[in-house]
């Protein structure tokens, strides 16, 4: 509480306690914001004023004044955190006062930000101050630093200065004493006295004393060293590091005079050792000496080495240096070694000086030997570098070779006669294994070398391995040409083996694409686009293809199994195997045209689904929307607040079974649609999927009608389940009544009955069971079924209904109980007849065994009184057969009756005996038939083909039938059935007649005309014809052939008249009940009663029409019930259109009774299908005999027929089908024929207009036709005379304009009455939209028929262009040729007075010059229309005359057209460029097409093959070769590179060049580079002296002599009177500046420069006995030409550019000279468009692409009518895509290049600009 108060008595107001703090009242709190207020305002003038005085402050202000203001600005500082904290505390203190003085609080608050704004002025200025003051700081404390460092190295290096020379004078003293002691020992060592004397001894002493004073000074100033380092270690940095060098180099020096002075200790001791030693040294010291001596002299001896490559003398002689030194030194330092290990002390130093030395010159041995070996590593690679070249060279030489073998080949005959291919193919097969042979020798031969290379020093291994990489490069080429070459020979070998193979792949190939074309409208990707009628097209042609190309691919693959056997070897199997890839792909081919008819069957399928599926659910649809309105109002009642009618209970039950049967209907659909529409295709699928919807919104609407009538629909289906349950009951009560009437014969008292009473009474007992038994069934299945259903209904309904279901239950079950008990007493008595009928049975056994016995009695006897007669044996076979038949039948009926008998003791005995009875005839009937089995096989084989034929005869009678029943639907196509539907026709308006006039039959009759004679037929017939006019009836308006044909039916006696009967009988129809309806007594529903119940199937008949119930809206009619004979009314048709009966017609009858026929007819002839397995069988049971045999093959014979017969009822039952659907569109054609002749009529107007037009352009294509026939139907060479082709062309083109403009009239009146047309589905209407469709068609087919006719004419008129433009230019290539003319020479002479273009006359005029007799006025103006329209330019007269042709397989060039008779020239290479000079010319006799030609690459002529005789094409026709600049290029006058000097000018971006000649290989001579150094400088570096081109830049320089010998330079040229200079050594090197000169003497002396010391001099180059001294140097070139000198070699990759050498450099040679060879650049000669420039360039895609006439508009750009594009007129635009064909140019105008074109649209010419003036491209080639 103290410090409290203390803290706040400095504040005004601060009120202290004993409770602590008061607090602030109002008066204090306005005292403290005062007392804050003004100290905050004096701190803010200090800190403004602080902070202005530091303003001008900077680092390079005074430190005074900076250290000033960093203490003021500090200052300030404190006291504004002071009051910061004050102000802190004044807010809270005032705070703590309540409301009263909350003011003061908020004024005290309003300071902070004031605070806060000093201290953002106040900060920064501190901050920078501090800074300032730091960087002064540090900056007088390092000069304190520097001045206290500079101190002491002074102080230091003053005492250092001061102390060195005494420790160096003491170091001296010492070295000096220790060369005193040796002076006196050297002597003694050196010459040592014979003996030892006083004078020895003394002197011993002396060297000892010395050695031992000199041993003191040396330990004296070691002391004083060590001394001055412990000092100098205490100096400053740079004065230490100063004194720590000098007395370490000090404190070496006497280490040195240690070692040195260290022997002499005991001198006088060792002095006899050391003297022998030192004897021992001297004659190693010699050894050693005569090893320099050889070492020094190898050295020299491979310095020529730096020069170059040494001969193999020069490196023998080195070697045989080398080998002496090596040894010499090696013996030596053994010596050396020996003697150490022994030595000690100054012998041991002495031999270890030694050895160092000994071991410098076994470096120098050693690095000589190096120098050998790289010598010698590169004298072996010339030489295995030459075999590389001789090995590459020899794998080329069998290239061609093979090159040469394969020339027979080349001549156009693919497939050569047999004895020449088979030669041809073994010198093919020669030549490639002797191919083989040599590149595999060169290729290992290269790859064994490039891996030794590896182990070369570094720069010989880089270059050994780039030339043997260059010869790999060309190894690579010919091991891909003698691949090539043996894949050609494989295919050839195989091409005469398999040629047949080959031909049928083909045809497999051909008639798959054929089914491929078919299958592409099935393959569509809009294919449910397409209609039904297309699809079924399309499928039955792929079909046809498909099993054509299956038939082709079955062929074949035989012949391919065939030939798999015939030929083996794995070329065989590769060739096998492509062929079979090909008949695989065929195969993939044909399975897609299969899948595509698939889907296009399954799409038929689906629409025909959409079809039948539609019908069904719309029936169903009308149905359900019928029942919805008996129960649900519609919109309309709805809205008016009217309430549906409750329907009738008998309307219930009609609408609860029709719902029903919907409910199956639509579910059914519904499962049918969803199938169809999975994988459908999506429109298909789309309205698949609506019907599926449909049927879901029916299926909903009958859940809510049954719903809406659940009460009344649940009482009355009750009441007809029970109805129908007691109908059930009822049934099987009545079939107990038949079984009690079948147990009669059993209750009369005779326990056993005659068998065949008891047979038929048991088995009526059983079929009476059997029905009890079904009804039982059914009605037990009924009552369950009810009961369930019933179990779902209300209380209400299902109550009464249950207890109905239990009684009948009751009655059905006593029913089955009566049953069972008769059932069991039927059993017993079955078995007792049964029993009965054994007994029977074995009767007939013994009966048949005993008329065997008969008929086999009159075969026992001898052989003369046999009878073997056919009948006799037949009867004997027969017989034995029926007993054995017999006997089985019983044994088996026998061996059932056991089980029967068991627990029936009587039954069980009377078995026993029959059995017995059976045995007997069993062995009996065996000992007869042993008689009759050798005629068994006979009688077989009649029996089984009597049986069959009979059975045959059989099924061609029900084909019979068959065929006899459907002749009136198939023979004759339902006519009688039409004309009783016309008779319907008639008598239904008669009946309105009736109707309308209220007359009877009778009335009618007399009316018409009848009388008691009847009606005769030409007055029916007659009546007939005024009929519809009288009746106002149009649909009774007959034929005339009609008319007689109903007069015929309604005569059904044949008398010629129609009688009152005949005419009452013509209004008789009858009905069939198709649905279940209720016959009335009265027309009125609502007041008629009930007759009877029509079941479905129900057959009415009448006579009378029907008529409509105009409440209900009903169709009723009256009619009788022709089972029961009931008369009454019946609906026909619903109000909602249900339909209850329809009209039973003679054809729907016929048609049912024909259906059962042929059914019936079918189901008998399948039947008997069985025998002839069956006979089979049975003849081949009777074994190998020859008559049965023979019945097998006519069995075969006669089961054929029955196929055939199986067959046509088939087809029969196809015809029928075809036949109903014929009858059923007749039919409805002839019920609609009245409107439909209305809406004709109509249809007939609208249609008028366009079938006039159409009629006008089909006159208008009949002209154009008629124009053309002649032209068109002319051969080729009918052609050749026709006069008037370009006329003829004219006048076509303008008939042919008039068809398409007549064409397109059609289409638009079609298009304007289209839109008047009616939407009908069906009808005239309908057709004439269709029939203008096909006018539109028609309209169009018309229109490409035009076109047709067009590109038949045009194309004749081609042939003719071809024919004349071959005569022409080839007659203008002889006429140009002859005159040694060029082409632009030539157009020159025709474009008559300079002009661009060469006009159609002139050119004509010349041109029938040229032809004579052969020239045809138009058609050689169809030629020149066809060159080039208005006149024939530069480019297009080039074209036609030069034509062009590139090789596309390498192909001979013979001397001779006749291949028989030629001589191959050379082959012309792949890509080559071949010019025509003479051709093409068809050999006749081999079907090859040859030409003349002339090589652009070597100007090569002879005559080439086009393509061979198996169509294999040599040659392909191209334009003139042309290219375009990429980059300027420079454009040379010779074939061979000259640089600058052969340059003729720049060729720019984008100019266009003709090719002349060309390309060819320019095999360029090796460059020779040469690494040296450069004698100025000594830089080093590769140079080139002489280039590809053969440009020499430096060569060898003969004036630098190297001496061979030692010898004297002299000041004089005499000998005599001369002075030595000095003497110059072996290798020196001189430059001659004056002679040789020649004395009398014979010594030849030169004056020269040494390059070692410039000194100049005479020099003996030869003496006077013949010595040589000196001789030129071949290790020197000199620069003629400035070249760069590189650091590496090759010319292509050089590195860095060392720097230029100058004209007149010597160069010294360290490597080389070196070849470096280039690769083969391609030339062509070529001619600028621009210019008409001619000379040479290179070829490469950096700076040349091909060019075509033909461009492609890249960026929109206008077309304008000349060449200066500012100011033209713009044609129009040239929009991106487009395409043009050059006509002239390219030219430049300004720097915009531009050509002059024709834009293949519409045939628009203009200039368009290629490239503007900024390098923008708008068009490219």
């Amino acid at each position: 509480a103290g410090a409290a108060g203390g803290a706040a008595a400095g504040r005004p107001g601060a009120l202290v306690g004993v409770g602590g703090e008061v607090p602030l009242n109002a008066g204090q709190a306005a005292a403290r914001v005062k007392a804050a207020v003004e100290k905050l305002g004096a701190l803010e003038e200090s800190i403004k004023q602080a902070v202005a005085a530091t303003k001008g402050l900077a680092a390079s202000s005074e430190a005074q004044a900076v250290a000033d203001a960093h203490q003021e600005l500090t200052k300030q500082h404190a006291a504004m955190m002071e009051f910061q904290k004050s102000l802190t505390t004044d807010i809270n203190d005032v705070r703590k006062g309540g409301p009263t003085v909350m003011a003061s609080a908020a004024e005290l608050t309003k300071l902070s930000p004031r605070l806060r704004q000093l201290q953002t002025i106040l900060n920064p200025e501190l901050q920078k101050i501090k800074a300032i003051a730091g960087k002064a700081q540090a900056a007088v404390a390092s000069a304190k630093s520097e001045a206290d460092a500079k101190a002491a190295e002074a102080k230091d290096s003053k005492e250092f200065e001061d102390s060195l020379p005494a420790t160096q004078e003491l170091v001296s003293k010492s070295e000096e004493s220790v060369g005193a002691v040796i002076s006196l020992a050297e002597p003694l060592i050196a010459d040592p006295p014979e003996e030892a004397n006083d004078m020895l001894k003394q002197a011993l002493e002396e060297v000892e004393a010395a050695a031992s004073d000199a041993q003191e000074k040396i330990t004296e100033a070691r002391k004083e060293i060590t001394t001055k380092l412990q000092a100098a270690r205490k100096f400053a940095p740079e004065t230490r590091k100063r004194a720590l060098t000098e007395f370490s180099g000090l404190q070496g020096r006497l280490t040195e005079a240690q070692k040195k002075i260290n022997p002499y200790k005991t001198f006088k001791k060792d002095f006899q050792s050391r003297v022998a030693a030192r004897k021992q040294l001297m004659e190693l010291s010699d050894k050693l000496a005569a090893a320099e001596l050889e070492v020094e002299k190898a050295t020299m001896m491979s310095s020529a080495a730096e020069h170059g490559q040494m001969s193999e003398d020069e490196l023998n002689s080195v070697e045989q240096v080398v080998k002496p030194a090596k040894a010499a030194i090696e013996n030596a330092l053994r010596t050396i070694d020996q003697k150490s290990k022994v030595a000690d002390g100054a012998m041991k130093d002495e031999l270890s000086h030694m050895r160092d030395k000994a071991m410098g010159f076994k470096k120098a041995v050693e690095a000589v030997s190096l120098t050998l070996k790289r010598q010698n590593e590169s004298l072996s690679t010339r030489e295995m570098l030459k075999t590389a070249a001789e090995k590459v060279d020899a794998a080329e030489e069998a290239i061609k070779a093979c090159q040469e073998a394969e020339l027979p080949y080349l001549k156009g005959v693919e497939v050569l006669p047999g004895e020449e291919s088979d030669k041809a193919i073994k010198d093919c097969e020669t030549a490639a294994a002797k191919g083989d042979a040599a590149l595999k020798q060169a290729t290992s031969f290269l790859r064994a070398k490039i891996n030794e290379a590896k182990g070369y020093v570094k720069e010989l291994a880089a270059s050994v391995t780039e030339e043997l990489t260059a010869y790999s490069g060309r190894l690579d080429q010919v091991t891909k040409r003698l691949a090539q070459f043996k894949k050609e020979t494989i295919e050839r070998k195989m091409s005469t083996l398999l040629a047949e193979l080959v031909d049928a792949v083909s045809t497999t190939e051909k008639k798959v694409e054929v089914a491929t074309k078919a299958a592409e409208v099935l393959s569509s990707e809009s294919l449910d686009s397409v209609s039904s009628e297309t699809l079924k097209a399309a499928i039955e042609k792929t079909a046809a293809a498909e099993k054509d190309a299956a038939t082709a691919m079955l062929e074949a693959r035989k012949l391919f199994a065939s030939k798999q056997k015939e030929v083996k070897g794995p070329d065989a199997n590769t060739a096998m195997g492509k062929l079979q890839g090909r008949i695989n792909d065929a195969q993939q081919g044909l399975a897609k045209a299969k899948k595509a008819a698939t889907t296009g069957e399954k799409l038929i399928k689906g629409k025909e689904v959409l079809t039948e599926e539609d019908k069904k659910i719309s029936e169903v649809e009308e149905q359900v929307k019928q029942a919805e309105g008996k129960v649900k109002p519609n919109e309309e009642q709805a809205a008016m607040g009217v309430e549906a009618s409750k329907p009738s209970d008998e309307e219930i039950e009609t609408m609860t079974s029709m719902m029903t049967a919907a409910q199956k209907t639509l579910k059914t659909s519904a499962r049918t649609v969803d199938s169809n529409a999975v994988g459908a295709a999506p429109t298909l699928k789309a309205a698949l999927q609506k019907l599926s919807e449909r049927c879901k919104s029916a299926l909903t609407t009958i859940s809510e009608i049954m719903a809406l009538t659940k009460d009344q629909r649940e009482r009355v289906m009750a009441e007809v389940f029970v109805r129908d349950g007691n109908a059930k009951c009822a049934e099987v009560e009545a079939a107990m009544e038949k079984v009690n009437e079948a147990e009669l014969p059993f209750l009369k008292g005779l326990e056993v009955l005659p068998l065949q009473e008891a047979t038929n009474a048991t088995k009526a007992s059983e079929e009476a069971a059997a029905l009890v038994q079904t009804a039982i069934a059914a009605a037990r299945t009924f009552v369950s079924a009810k009961n369930l259903e019933v179990k779902q209904y209300g209380e209400a309904a299902s109550k009464p209904a249950m207890e109905e279901f239990v009684q009948i239950t009751e009655r059905i079950n006593a029913a089955a109980s009566k049953l069972a008990q008769f059932r069991k007493e039927t059993d017993a008595r079955k078995k007792t007849a049964l029993i009965q009928e054994a007994g029977e049975k074995m009767n007939g056994v013994e009966e048949e065994v005993k008329k065997l016995a008969e008929v086999v009695e009159p075969f026992t006897k001898e052989e003369g009184d046999k009878d073997e007669s056919e009948d006799a044996t037949d009867k004997l076979v027969a017989q034995a057969k029926a007993a054995q038949a017999a006997i089985d039948d019983t044994r088996k009926f026998l061996s059932e009756r056991q089980k029967d008998a068991q627990g029936n003791a009587a039954h069980t005995e009377t078995l026993a005996a029959l059995n017995k009875r059976m045995q007997e005839a069993q062995a009996s009937c065996a000992k007869h038939k042993k008689v009759a089995t050798p005629y068994e096989a006979k009688f077989l084989a009649k029996r089984v083909l009597a049986e069959v034929n009979a059975q045959l005869a059989e099924v061609e009678a029900e084909v019979e039938k068959a065929s006899k029943a459907a002749a009136p639907l198939v023979d004759e196509g339902g006519e009688r059935f039409l004309v009783a539907s016309s008779s319907r026709t008639l008598a239904q308006a008669w009946r309105d007649h009736m109707k309308a006039k209220c007359l009877t039959h009778e009335a009618l009759y007399k009316e018409i005309g009848g009388n008691a004679g009847g009606i005769g037929k030409d007055a029916f017939v007659s009546l007939l014809e005024r009929l519809p006019q009288a009746l106002g009836r149009e649909e009774i308006a007959f034929s005339e052939v009609r008319r007689q044909a109903i007069f015929d039916h309604i005569d059904t006696d044949g008398d010629g008249k129609i009688s009152m009967d005949e005419f009452k009988a013509l209004f008789k129809q009858r009905f069939t009940c198709v649905k279940e309806i209720t016959l009335t007594d009265g027309f009125d529903v609502s007041q008629s009663k009930a007759v009877a119940k029509l079941e479905g199937g129900a057959l009415l008949e009448t006579v009378h029409g029907p008529q409509k119930e105009e409440s209900t809206g009903m169709m009723r009619i009256e009619c009788t019930v022709v089972s029961s004979g009931t008369n009454g009314f019946v609906t026909m048709q619903g109000n909602q259109g249900t339909k209850f009966i329809e009209l039973v017609s003679p054809f729907t009858t016929f048609c049912s009774e024909l259906v059962k026929t042929i059914d019936a007819c079918q189901k008998a002839v399948q039947g008997k299908g069985a025998l002839f397995v069956e006979k089979g069988k049975e003849l081949a049971a009777g074994g190998k005999d020859p008559v049965l045999s023979s019945a097998s093959q006519e069995l075969g014979r006669l089961k054929t027929k029955y196929t055939a017969a199986c067959g046509s009822l088939q087809k029969l039952k196809s015809k029928v089908a075809e036949g109903k659907t014929e009858f059923a569109k007749k039919e409805k054609k002839e019920a609609n024929a009245h409107i439909e002749a209305k809406e004709r009529k109509a249809a007939e107007a609208l249609l008028a207009p366009a079938v006039a037009k159409l009629e006008t352009t089909e006159a208008a294509l009949a002209k154009l036709e008629e124009a053309t026939r002649t032209i068109v139907a002319l051969s080729k060479d009918e052609l050749d005379a026709f006069g008037t082709p370009l006329s003829t062309t004219e006048e076509a083109e303008t008939l042919s304009q008039a068809v398409v403009r007549h064409a397109d009239e059609v289409k638009e009146a079609i298009t304007a009455q289209t839109a008047e047309l009616p939407k009908v589905p069906q009808g005239p209407m309908l057709e004439a939209k269709r029939d203008m469709l096909k006018m539109s068609a028609k309209a169009e087919g018309l229109k490409k028929k035009s076109k047709g006719l067009m590109d038949a004419v045009r194309a004749k008129c081609q042939i003719i262009i071809e024919t004349r433009g071959e005569q022409v230019a080839c007659a203008m290539r002889t006429h140009m040729q002859s005159k040694s003319a060029s082409i632009d020479q030539y157009f020159a002479e025709l474009a008559k007075g300079g002009a661009e273009k060469i006009s159609h006359a002139d050119f004509s005029t010349h041109v029938k010059g040229l032809l004579g007799d052969k020239f045809n006025a138009e058609q050689i103006g169809l030629l020149c229309k066809h060159i080039e329209a208005d006149g024939i330019g530069r480019r297009r007269f080039q074209s036609m005359l030069q034509q062009y042709y590139v090789v596309v397989k390498g192909i001979a060039i013979t001397d001779n057209f006749t291949i028989s008779e030629a001589q191959t020239l050379r082959k012309a290479e792949l890509d080559e460029v071949i010019e025509l000079i003479e051709g093409p010319r068809k050999d006749e006799q081999l079907g090859i097409t040859r030409i003349r030609g002339k090589s652009l690459a070597d100007g090569q002529e002879g005559w080439i093959s086009l393509h061979g005789n198996q169509g294999t094409p040599f040659l392909q026709a191209i334009e003139k070769p042309c290219y375009s600049c990429k980059v300027e290029t420079t454009l040379e006058r010779e074939f061979k590179c000259e640089g600058d000097v052969g340059a003729i000018r720049q060729l720019n971006v984008d100019e266009v060049l003709e090719l002349l000649e060309g390309p060819k290989k320019l095999t360029v001579e090796p460059a020779v580079r040469v690494k040296g150094k450069a004698i100025s400088d000594g830089a080093l570096g590769w140079f080139t002296a002489r280039d590809k081109n053969g440009t020499t830049f430096a060569e060898a320089d003969s004036k630098y002599y190297s001496c061979t010998s030692s010898v004297a330079m002299t000041d004089l040229a005499d000998i005599k009177d001369c002075k030595v200079l000095r003497k110059l050594g072996v290798g020196e090197l001189f430059t001659v500046e004056e002679g040789p000169i020649d004395d009398a003497t014979g010594i030849s002396r030169v004056k020269g420069k040494c390059l070692k010391d410039e000194l100049v001099g005479w020099v003996t180059i030869k003496g006077n006995a013949g010595t040589k001294y000196a001789e030129a140097s071949n290790k020197h070139f000199c620069v003629l030409k400035e070249v760069a000198l590189t650091k590496l070699f090759p010319t292509a990759s050089p590195g860095e550019e060392v720097r230029k050498l100058a004209k007149g450099e010597a160069m010294q040679v360290l490597e080389g000279p070196k070849e470096e060879t280039t690769a083969p650049e391609v030339r062509v000669k070529v001619k600028a468009i621009l210019d008409g420039a001619v000379g040479w360039l290179t070829l490469s895609k950096n700076n040349t692409s091909p060019w075509t006439p033909y461009y492609t508009c890249k960026v929109k750009a206008p077309m304008h009518k000349s060449l200066t594009a500012e100011g033209a007129e713009v044609v129009r635009e040239i929009a991106v895509g487009e395409s043009l064909e050059l006509l002239e140019g390219p030219k430049e105008d300004g720097k915009v290049l531009r050509i002059k074109a024709k834009a293949d649209k519409d045939g628009e010419v203009g200039w368009i600009t290629v490239r503007d003036a900024e390098g923008k491209r708008y068009f490219e080639s």
